[in-house]
């Protein structure tokens, strides 16, 4: 049976490398796609390689891989919440799982999810791609020479209620922006520093 959702990989057991759930073990769903184009982004969610997966072949997979029953799922891409829904957001929590997304916020969610990561990239938003998701659990903000301590100030306003995190974008001028995520954070406490610990210890 061919299924509705492009998949480019399905991993784990491993462990969540960045924000507040660091250091948490989990599975992974990656889907195909994104809506922006960043030029550092990290990931392969190109299709080459992809599967199409139907929602209960997911969730199947997600459990035999999930041999130490972590119950815990990354849903992530690319830009997850092209393809989520209430079909395969039900068909996961049969299994238990607990769900965390990580979005670029443009996109509202067409099913809910326990766990929202919003990561906002407006220097990359085309004039069609404005920010939608209004209450995250968590806004993580890459920092690169574009961010300053006036845009951490305007994502406090957008999102008030909202755990906060700066992140040095890990490219070839990681220690540069690693220097910059530094003095950001002690200039601005609300914020904490996020690293991608799955990298520096050689996880994916």
């Amino acid at each position: 049976m061919v299924g509705n959702y492009l998949v480019k990989e399905i991993f784990g057991p491993t462990i969540q490398g960045e924000g507040a759930y660091t250091g948490t073990p989990c599975m992974f769903l990656r889907f195909v796609g994104c809506n922006l184009a960043c030029t550092w982004c990290d990931t392969d969610f190109t299709p080459q390689g992809a599967v199409r997966y139907t929602a209960q072949q997911i969730a199947t997979k997600l459990c035999t891989l999930d041999i130490h029953h972590s119950r815990r799922v990354v849903i992530t891409g690319g830009e997850p919440t092209l393809q989520w829904d209430h079909l395969l957001a039900e068909a996961i929590r049969v299994k238990q799982f607990v769900v965390h997304m990580e979005s670029n916020g443009t996109q509202n969610l067409k099913a809910p999810v326990d766990w929202l990561t919003v990561s906002p990239k407006p220097h990359f938003h085309q004039t069609s791609h404005s920010l939608t998701v209004l209450d995250p659990s968590e806004c993580k903000v890459v920092v690169d020479d574009t961010v300053n301590q006036e845009t951490l100030q305007f994502y406090e306003a957008f999102y008030p209620d909202t755990l906060r995190f700066v992140q040095p974008c890990m490219d070839n001028n990681y220690d540069h922006h690693l220097q910059r995520t530094i003095a950001l954070v002690t200039q601005n406490p609300s914020w904490r520093i996020s690293l991608q610990t799955h990298k520096i210890i050689g996880l994916r």
